[in-house]
């Protein structure tokens, strides 16, 4: 891999480390531990329980970066690849299973508006 590519690569790590941060979460790129600790790690690290793999390239084999991120993932942390290309927005590409129990947890999470709420108080008896 060229000195080239490297950089560009860092640099994406370093534009999804800034996304997320602006969405609210707490997030490192972590690229300096992997190389102090011989890789494998995560490209950014952060609090959303995702295993980050980061890829700023013009052509990608989005089902190898996947897999790439799969084998590597920590056995608690669904890999997820942030993938873009110059002048395109971010997409993010996950297994579907890990998708929709996310969004399984955010619907359980969510707070019924507060009209149900009340219409639940008044036939509380």
């Amino acid at each position: 891999m060229s000195k080239m590519s490297r950089d560009k690569g860092k640099r994406g790590e370093r534009l999804w480390r800034d996304v997320l941060r602006a969405y609210g979460f707490v997030a490192e790129r972590a690229g300096y531990k992997q190389a102090a600790f011989g890789g494998g790690g995560a490209d950014v690290e952060d609090n959303s329980g995702l295993w980050w793999e980061v890829k700023f390239v013009e052509k990608l084999n989005v089902r190898q970066a996947y897999e790439q991120a799969a084998v590597a993932a920590a056995f608690d942390q669904p890999p997820a690849v942030a993938h873009k290309t110059s002048s395109k927005p971010w997409l993010v590409t996950m297994a579907g299973e890990d998708f929709l129990l996310i969004l399984q947890k955010h619907k359980a999470a969510e707070v019924p508006p507060a009209d149900a709420q009340q219409q639940s108080a008044g036939c509380a008896g």
